[in-house]
């Protein structure tokens, strides 16, 4: 019985343990579903707002690239245009560099041209041929013409000696002014140059100081040059000739710095017989010579029509004589016409009639006319005085 009870007793606790494990069981598998159901649904609320961000983010990427589209193709044009600019800019620096080349090569072509010319200058045969070609193309602007208004390299003698100024310009009435074109130019050489350099180097002013220096070396080469030129008395050559000579300086400039430098110049020049001239003011005083001799010219030509003027009356009057004299021998050779008519038809005719009635010819002679027209005369009232010698009929 103890063992059937104990029996029992075990069954009975295996049952409570199985009914126990299966409660437990029941409700840890009931917890597991909630805890996977409660998952379940937070993950579908996740991605459900998951879902609904990226459809907003969807909605703003599509405004945005509606948005950005113009954006976009502006963009790429302004980069094109830029790209094509910067294309143009390196093409415009290469030209600029070579243009910078090139500036530079004529620079430097300029340089030697101007050293060339400095050294032309240094020297006195080279400082007047460039005076005598400027006062050549002078005189060609001003319209005249060799050997009529000017004469070129005249010799003559003075008792200073033997002369030859560069130009003589004529004047009516055959005067002439005394012109020379070899120009002082010792301001402009190495000399003037190495003497500014030696003074005016270490000066504050350092180029002006040299230009003072190389101003006042041009302005006694020009004094020097005005007294050699008074000296020499062209005037007594040259007659009848203005007590005075020209000095053609062939730039104003040069006359310009010197009456800057020195004030009196001009004054001392005039008063020993010179006239400093530029080109400007030596052109004034051609066209004045060449409009006096355009007004020589009207009045030598005016004198020349008042001589033939009268010719052609004296000979208008001679031929009014002849037109007179013709007429009436033309009025005398009617009268003498008509009288040999007369004679013929009163004379000659009837004796041959009678001669034709013998039976010598059968032609009937036929009776000429008299002239019944007379010469026209003269009847203006410039020749009146002449028309008693004719007819005076018309």
């Amino acid at each position: 019985m103890e063992a059937i009870s104990l029996t029992g007793s075990l069954i009975l606790v295996l049952a409570i343990g199985i009914a126990l494990g299966w409660w437990l069981g029941s409700n840890r598998s009931r917890a597991q579903s909630q805890e996977r159901l409660v998952r379940a649904e937070t993950t579908a609320q996740i991605l459900s707002q998951r879902t609904e961000a990226l459809e907003a983010d969807a909605q703003v990427a599509g405004e945005l690239t509606a948005a950005v589209g113009p954006l976009t193709s502006t963009v790429r044009a302004l980069t094109q245009q830029v790209t094509g600019q910067d294309r143009q800019q390196t093409a415009r620096l290469a030209g600029l560099d070579e243009q910078l080349r090139q500036l530079a090569a004529q620079n430097q072509r300029l340089q030697s041209s101007t050293h060339g010319l400095l050294t032309a200058l240094s020297s006195d045969s080279g400082r007047g041929d460039w005076g005598e070609v400027q006062l050549r193309r002078i005189v060609e602007l001003a319209g005249m013409t060799q050997h009529i208004d000017f004469d070129v390299q005249v010799t003559a003698t003075t008792d200073a000696g033997r002369i030859r100024p560069d130009m003589i310009i004529r004047l009516p009435g055959d005067a002439s002014i005394v012109l020379d074109a070899k120009t002082p130019l010792s301001g402009l050489d190495a000399g003037g140059d190495a003497e500014a350099d030696a003074t005016g180097s270490d000066s504050p002013t350092g180029a002006g100081g040299r230009d003072r220096v190389r101003a006042a070396t041009q302005v006694h080469a020009v004094r020097r040059h005005v007294s050699a030129l008074s000296k020499k008395s062209y005037w007594q050559a040259f007659t009848p000739t203005p007590r005075f000579v020209v000095c053609f300086l062939p730039s104003d400039g040069l006359l310009t710095l010197a009456g800057q430098e020195d004030p009196a110049l001009i004054d001392d020049a005039l008063s020993s017989g010179v006239i400093l001239a530029s080109p400007s003011t030596l052109l004034g005083l051609l066209k004045t010579v060449a409009l006096n001799w355009q007004q020589a010219e009207l009045s030598s030509s005016a004198h020349q029509i008042l001589d033939l003027g009268r010719e052609l009356h004296d000979r208008v009057a001679t031929l009014t004589e002849h037109l007179t004299r013709m007429g009436s021998s033309l009025d005398r050779s009617v009268e003498d016409y008509n009288r040999l008519v007369g004679s013929f038809e009163s004379r000659f005719l009837p004796t041959a009639r009678r001669l034709s009635a013998t039976g010598v010819s059968d032609t009937d002679l036929g009776e000429p006319q008299e002239l019944t027209g007379r010469a026209r005369g003269l009847t203006a009232r410039e020749f009146s005085a002449v028309r008693g010698t004719g007819n005076g009929t018309s």
